[in-house]
């Protein structure tokens, strides 16, 4: 090789390295980019909400659901960067759940309302599955009865007591693909049903339960906070910083525990032997609650007032990213067609005979609502329907519930696939 050729070659590797370089430059560049997309289109979307009378009706988390959804079957984001998406979605709850408990009160926390709107709910879920399998049974084929059980742990207990369930029943259980396709239908139906929700399915659920004394049912809700257009617009204070600052690293403190402490009940794990399965989310959403009601005590943390509405923005990012991920194109409509309507009539069914057996049973719309978003959605979802009831006392109802739902959802699963194989 003579000097000019080795010349070359080294120029040719230095171009090389150049390119590599800037090809990783670029895609950090992107990723951020699209990590900043997801930070501040919540800001953009409340800035629409604000300006336009229609989009300010839909509402900015349904707003976000419908524009994420928009933009994920647009196929603009690659697929690579779906990792980013589901980082958000398991950072934003851990972080939001302790900031919007912080700022709430509940001295009036009704224990016996809680436990009712929990037993309706049960019944309603449990009913609606026998239901629609009476219906549609023969169009599940051999899989009904576990699709049945399994959709009883689902929306009892949520996805982990779907997948626990589905174990418990051993090779009578789904195969990988039904598994699949069943779990994918879910979020299309869980997707239209918080539409359905923060869309005027609470105003309905309200009107229903208590007739003319609606008005009245309104007024006793705290709605003042949310009168204001823009809770965020002195976010930028100096006063305001200083307390965000101390609301964030709190929130973070409570959610790194709370992590920690999940972890010790994952597989591998004594308490996973002990327990016979893994109730990491259960700890996670446990402690959680619980360390961030101790803090309430703390009359430093309950005068935060900015801690709820910071603590909505992460729910808002939460949404967002949450929908950048509904992929339609994925689904197998012809074959999920059936799985789709009974899920409809579970989720849709057990909505309205909660609210149909709230009035007479004495509890309140807002607890029946919550409850049956929690038992369809698990309580990450409370929040944003708090938020749309504009009644911070529901957050309470629907953990609560959501937790009791956990415990229950093995237990029930179980029971109605023997009870399934007897119709």
């Amino acid at each position: 090789m003579g000097f000019f050729g080795f010349q070359l070659s080294i120029f040719n590797l230095i171009t090389i390295f150049v390119c590599h370089i800037v090809k990783k430059l670029l895609v950090m560049i992107a990723k951020l980019l699209l990590v900043l997309f997801y930070l501040l289109a919540p800001a953009g979307v409340l800035w629409a909400c604000r300006k336009s009378k229609v989009l300010d009706k839909v509402g900015p988390v349904l707003t976000l659901y419908i524009l994420g959804v928009v933009v994920a079957n647009l196929h603009i984001v690659p697929a690579d960067c779906h990792g980013i998406q589901k980082t958000l979605q398991d950072v934003m709850i851990p972080l939001a759940i302790p900031m919007m408990l912080f700022g709430c009160n509940f001295k009036n926390f009704k224990a016996g309302v809680t436990a009712k709107a929990f037993i309706i709910g049960i019944f309603s879920t449990v009913a609606m599955v026998i239901a629609g399998y009476c219906l549609l049974g023969n169009k599940l084929g051999v899989d009904g009865a576990t699709i049945g059980a399994t959709l009883s742990g689902q929306y009892s207990g949520g996805a982990g007591n779907f997948a626990a369930v589905n174990m418990m029943l051993g090779d009578k259980g789904l195969s990988e693909e039904k598994f699949a396709l069943v779990s994918t239908c879910n979020l299309v139906v869980s997707f239209f049903y918080l539409m359905f929700l923060m869309g005027g399915g609470v105003t309905i659920a309200r009107r229903i339960v208590h007739g003319k004394n609606i008005k009245e049912y309104n007024d006793m809700i705290n709605t003042e906070e949310y009168v204001n257009n823009n809770p965020y617009k002195d976010f930028g204070k100096k006063k305001s910083i200083i307390q965000l600052v101390k609301v964030f690293f709190t929130a973070a403190g409570v959610a790194v525990v709370s992590l920690l402490t999940s972890n010790l009940f994952k597989e591998g794990t004594v308490m996973f032997d002990l327990l016979g399965g893994d109730f990491s989310m259960v700890a996670l959403i446990l402690v959680l609650t619980t360390i961030s009601l101790l803090l309430t005590n703390i009359k430093g943390v309950r005068s935060w007032d900015k801690s709820f509405d910071a603590g909505m923005y992460l729910i808002y990012i939460f949404c967002f990213a949450m929908a950048m991920l509904a992929d339609l194109s994925q689904l197998d409509w012809e074959l999920g067609l059936w799985v789709l309507v009974y899920q409809t009539i579970i989720v849709f069914g057990s909505l309205t005979l909660g609210v149909l057996l709230a009035r007479p049973f004495k509890v309140d719309a807002d607890s029946a609502v919550i409850t049956s978003d929690t038992l369809v959605n698990s309580p990450i979802c409370v929040p944003m329907i708090a938020a749309t009831m504009k009644n911070k006392e529901a957050i309470m109802v629907g953990i609560t519930n959501g937790l009791a739902g956990y415990a229950v959802g093995n237990y029930l699963g179980y029971l109605v696939y023997q009870l399934l194989l007897i119709l």
